[in-house]
């Protein structure tokens, strides 16, 4: 009588932080990330001179803040790495969402439309020293906030509350600092989060919403640089397209889709 072959498992990966499997302890270990990223940060700007203020006041500012996000990258990345589960931070199913997309590729659009605006003529230093620190600091803040915050808590909490604890903490690590005088950026802040976490559910990755920082923090330091500002219209559409989309993020954490449900 032949022997019945064993069954084949499929194996899937484990969420972040896969080596931990009580859920409570990943909970608390997810929560770190919410303090680590911060004092980091703040380590460096003790060490590094001229941190203080705005980082798009100046070129020398954005070098000094490409350098802070870079090493707190790889602060990050190591303890996830140590931790496991980088599959699940990177990557997930893509939801459903036609007015998602229609909203952040509206966005993306008028953003680059926003790039066309005439230059002051010695603008070229900053511009080069402004990709590099926009691109440090949306690596390091979505891999935090988009990534190891939204998978972790995924373990314990409910979508709605996945996207409200991911989305606050952000905008309050922006609160840092800031006073009074930086309510309104805390606000937008808080706007990009929604906004970038709707961008990572519908493109099923961590680039979606490191694309989208990418562009926002261009866009503020690019018209600082800018010969007579950016026109209000396009102006006004950055922020529009922003605020729907955020609107619509939470809509889509509220109706989480069943592909989540079943991981």
């Amino acid at each position: 009588m032949p022997s019945t072959p064993p069954a084949t498992t499929v194996r899937t990966p484990r969420a972040f932080p896969a080596r931990i499997a009580a859920r409570p302890a990943a909970a608390i270990v997810t929560l770190v990330f919410v303090v680590v990223l911060p004092l980091v940060l703040l380590a460096v700007s003790t060490v590094l001179p001229g941190t203080d203020g705005s980082p798009l006041g100046s070129q020398d500012a954005l070098v000094r803040q490409a350098i802070g996000d870079g090493i707190a990258l790889v602060v990050v990345a190591a303890l996830v790495t140590l931790l496991g589960g980088w599959r699940s931070i990177v990557a997930e199913p893509r939801t459903r969402s036609r007015w998602g997309v229609v909203l952040l590729v509206g966005y993306a659009l008028v953003a680059a439309a926003t790039f066309t605006t005439p230059l002051t003529p010695d603008s070229g230093d900053y511009l080069g020293a402004l990709a590099v620190a926009v691109v440090a600091v949306a690596l390091v803040e979505e891999l935090v906030y988009r990534g190891t915050l939204v998978v972790g808590f995924r373990r314990v909490l409910p979508e709605w509350a996945v996207w409200l604890v991911s989305t606050a903490s952000f905008a309050l690590a922006h609160a840092l600092g800031q006073g009074l005088d930086g309510l309104f950026q805390v606000q937008m802040t808080f706007v990009l989060g929604s906004a970038a976490y709707l961008a990572r559910r519908v493109t099923g990755s961590i680039v979606g919403p490191v694309v989208l920082h990418v562009l926002y923090n261009a866009v503020q330091g690019f018209r600082t640089q800018t010969a007579d500002g950016v026109p209000a219209l396009l102006s006004a559409g950055t922020t529009l397209f922003l605020l729907a989309a955020a609107v619509v993020g939470l809509v889509v954490a509220i109706r989480r889709p069943r592909e989540h449900r079943r991981a």
